[in-house]
């Protein structure tokens, strides 16, 4: 989280409903040692000002699954081992097919060929082989058949990384937590106008300083064949915002 810095006032800072307020006057020499914040484009500069921030979350259902699929092989040889790679990662794309993943939503990730050492003098022992695919699900109410489908298809050779999920779009979400957080802006300029002694005038400016959210990524870490399909729960995910306000202040 990127830390928002707010005005020094010379009438000093309150904190109000968790908010972190400043009032400014003009002619206070002590302005010129604060900390930048957005300009007001709006207001006079000889007029004193409040700059606030709000805050806004909202909960979406996710409706994407990443899953980060492993096949690891090992051998004498690396070419054994690759070969061998190839042959049960190529079982794993065909049975994501089968299952309905585009191709669009199959990316090779990584791709490795390590010595294997072994014995208390370290001696080489083999290969290992390990190649990693990015799958994006679109139907998560096949996410459960689909992992158990993929690692059926390459025995024991299998890995789950980890599974992430997100919103697809998430812009409507973003623009509800977008509005409650300058919601609340104003309502905490509001108070602070009215501990000054000051009437909230015209807002000034206006910031967004929201960040695109991230991913919920959930540990997997789990090889081979499973009993049975495993249950994924998607739960929610959280889209937040932040604002920064600068209002006019004016005498009542």
């Amino acid at each position: 989280m990127t830390v928002r810095f707010l005005t020094v006032a010379a009438l000093g800072a309150l904190l109000l409903g968790g908010a972190s307020l400043a009032v400014r006057e003009a002619s206070s020499s002590s302005a010129a040692a604060t900390v930048p914040v957005p300009q007001a484009t709006k207001c006079p500069s000889d007029l004193a000002t409040v700059t606030v921030q709000g805050y806004g979350s909202v909960q979406g259902t996710p409706n994407l699954l990443t899953l980060s699929l492993g096949v690891q092989t090992q051998a004498v040889t690396a070419a054994t081992a690759l070969s061998q790679n190839s042959s049960k990662a190529g079982a794993l794309v065909a049975e994501l097919t089968k299952d309905g993943v585009a191709q669009k939503d199959m990316q090779t990730s990584g791709l490795s060929i390590q010595p294997v050492y072994s014995g208390p003098k370290s001696r080489l022992t083999g290969y290992e082989v390990t190649n990693t695919l990015t799958v994006t699900v679109r139907d998560l109410a096949k996410a459960g058949k689909i992992i158990d489908d993929t690692t059926k298809a390459a025995g024991n050779s299998a890995r789950v990384n980890d599974i992430t999920f997100s919103i697809q779009n998430d812009s409507v979400l973003l623009g509800e937590a977008r509005a409650t957080a300058v919601s609340q802006a104003g309502v905490q300029a509001q108070k602070m106008a009215s501990a000054a002694g000051l009437a909230l005038g015209p807002l000034c400016s206006l910031q967004d300083n929201s960040s695109e959210p991230s991913p919920q990524t959930v540990g997997a870490g789990f090889a081979a064949q499973a009993a049975a399909a495993p249950t994924i729960e998607t739960g929610s995910e959280q889209v937040t915002a932040d604002v920064t306000a600068v209002y006019q202040l004016v005498p009542r």
